[in-house]
């Protein structure tokens, strides 16, 4: 399956080798596939290193729904692999077909390296669009996971990493404002990284993960200023937090408890043909400067292993990524020939019949010529967000609204750092009528740093604000437009964006009135299950929620409006849900919510 992460461990051979006289073994996991040259053992092992990151991942952020938009394989050999050099001999090499990360065996931190490239790929599939500091510390914070047994340290300060000196450090108001590393000097760089990760490690050792989500939101989705937003999620200023931060540093005493267990006997083993080896081994040329000569290569290999599935599958996405659709076509049809089990073929025939393009539709009628090969993709694999992201272009192009709303919202859940997918998703939103969601979710979209989004963004905001401005007219006048409803469609997190900013802005101005005094309660924290929600015709509601056996009543101001992570929506229904909370305290066992995240 696509989602699934491919692990190649202990691939003792040159690239460019020809021979291929020992039996590969090739050992799948619910995450990962690990690949090994004739030893089972050190496949095995390298499964279970992989596994075991994923889970710790899964650990500090309460999820069990990780997943991979791109398959990531991991490749542990001595070859010189073209790509971007991460360290200690490790290369990441992106492609359409997976993420290749490669280590060299003699090379002692090469599995830490490759550690922190897993963790990186893993944060971009399954976490919102966040800040360098988040994303750096994270990374460092995890990988830096040290196994012993059936137990493991996490919090121990990296290999190589060191606390800056205080003639050194960054303000955090200053380091929590940086957006491009790019423009750090390369002696600043791992003074950042090494704050970053000193305030994560906080973060997640005094239990505010929850919280930290909510500040990012702030900032990047409701345009809330810095300060803003860390004293109503942190309930404090960046002074206190550099403070709590730099004394947190001359504590750096690991915690220890039990490592996720891994059962390796659900781990099933077999064998891998020599011919698939090569064709993998190639794929990580295919693509890059060297790709011309590699896809030359392939094309004389395919001559003599014309029944082998890889190797057209890899020729078809070649092609069709250099738009020889007639050459593209030959070898997607080929490979369902003889295998169609795997999503992407049925994806890149849909892509076929669409000209080639995956953002654009090409064609008419394009729901039903391409509508059954991109659902025969998500049968196979239903977390593969290219295909319903495709799909759900094409039912908007049918005026298909409901179904396209359903499919584009699915795509940008599985990839929730890319743009183009929110873009997309706001013009289905135009399309059913939701001026303000879609408005809102083109600024979102405009803020990724992809220019060509930027700019799409900025000219459908243009024509949509003549759009809100005739409905308002409309309105006044008593006629509503209501051709489409969306009850039934469930709303991304980052809906009515402009909306919260106005009503924070309102909020501000109404905190500096002296009859409104700010509510200076303290943010605190809790753990549990919800119980009930009593939900009435206004927009708030009452969470009841079990933690440690006491039942406690939380009020929710707006659920419509509600901070909410790890669920697109809040939910009248939800029932024994595992939550994470962040509220104020109004009584016993009583307050006021600032922040859920669902961890189930």
């Amino acid at each position: 399956m696509r989602a699934r992460l491919f692990l190649l461990a202990a691939i003792l051979l040159m690239l460019a080798s020809a021979s291929f006289a020992q039996q590969w073994i090739a050992i799948q996991t619910d995450h990962l596939v690990s690949y090994s040259e004739g030893d089972e053992r050190g496949a095995r092992e390298a499964a279970m290193r992989s596994e075991r990151i994923i889970a710790v991942f899964e650990e500090v952020f309460h999820r069990r729904d990780i997943h991979f938009a791109t398959p990531l394989q991991v490749l542990a050999t001595r070859a010189t692999v073209p790509g971007k050099e991460t360290g200690a001999g490790v290369t990441l090499v992106r492609t359409p077909i997976g993420n290749f990360v490669t280590t060299e065996p003699s090379q002692p931190n090469s599995w830490g390296q490759a550690a922190k490239s897993i963790v990186a790929l893993t944060l971009e599939d399954n976490y919102p669009r966040a800040q360098p500091w988040f994303d750096d510390g994270i990374i460092s914070y995890i990988a830096g996971v040290r196994f012993a047994g059936d137990q493991m340290e996490l919090g121990a300060l990296p290999p190589g990493m060191a606390i800056p000196r205080s003639s050194d450090w960054i303000p955090l108001a200053k380091l929590f404002e940086t957006t491009d590393l790019s423009g750090l000097s390369a002696d600043r760089l791992p003074v950042f990284e090494a704050e970053a990760w000193a305030v994560v490690r906080w973060i997640v050792d005094s239990g505010r993960l929850a919280q930290a989500g909510v500040y990012l939101n702030d900032v990047q989705s409701r345009g809330a200023t810095p300060e803003r937003a860390l004293a109503d999620s942190f309930s404090m200023s960046f002074d206190d937090l550099d403070r709590e931060v730099r004394e947190s540093t001359g504590k750096l005493t690991a915690k220890s408890m039990p490592a996720p267990r891994i059962e390796d006997n659900y781990f099933k083993s077999r064998k891998v043909s020599a011919s698939d080896a090569h064709v993998l081994t190639a794929n990580l040329s295919l693509f890059g400067p060297e790709g011309d000569r590699t896809l030359q290569d392939l094309v004389a290999f395919m001559r003599e292993n014309q029944e082998n599935a890889a190797v057209h599958r890899s020729l078809a996405w070649a092609f069709l990524l250099r738009h020889d659709l007639e050459n593209a076509v030959e070898h997607i049809r080929r490979a369902l020939a003889l295998d169609d089990s795997d999503a992407s073929m049925h994806y890149l025939y849909a892509r076929w019949v669409n000209q080639g393009d995956e953002n654009v539709i090409r064609i008419p009628s394009a729901d039903a010529r391409m509508g059954t090969e991109l659902k025969s993709a998500l049968q196979r694999d239903p977390n593969y967000a290219d295909a319903s992201e495709l799909l759900g272009l094409a039912q908007l192009s049918a005026d298909q609204v409901k179904p396209a709303l359903a499919s584009l919202q699915r795509a940008s859940t599985l990839r929730p750092r890319n743009s183009r997918y929110y873009l997309n998703l706001a013009r289905a939103y135009e399309a059913d009528g939701n001026l303000d969601s879609a408005r809102n979710l083109m600024h979102y979209a405009g803020a990724g740093g992809d220019a060509a989004v930027t700019k799409e963004a900025g000219e459908l905001l243009s024509a949509i604000g003549k759009q809100k401005k005739q409905q308002q007219q409309w309105e006044a006048m008593g006629i509503r437009r209501d051709n489409h409803t969306t009850a039934d469609v469930k709303h991304s997190k980052y809906d009515n964006l402009q909306e919260a900013i106005e009503e924070d802005e309102k909020a501000e101005a109404k905190s500096k009135a002296p009859e409104q005094p700010q509510d200076m309660r303290k943010t605190e924290y809790l753990k549990g299950r919800v119980v009930s929600v009593v939900c009435g015709p206004e927009p708030g509601a009452i969470l009841n929620v079990n933690s440690n056996g006491s039942i406690w009543k939380l009020r929710v101001a707006d659920r419509n409006t509600a901070v909410i992570i790890g669920a697109d929506h809040f939910d009248c229904a939800w029932h024994n849900t595992a939550v994470s909370i962040n509220y104020k305290r109004s009584g016993q066992h009583q307050g006021d919510l600032v922040s859920l995240e669902a961890n189930e």
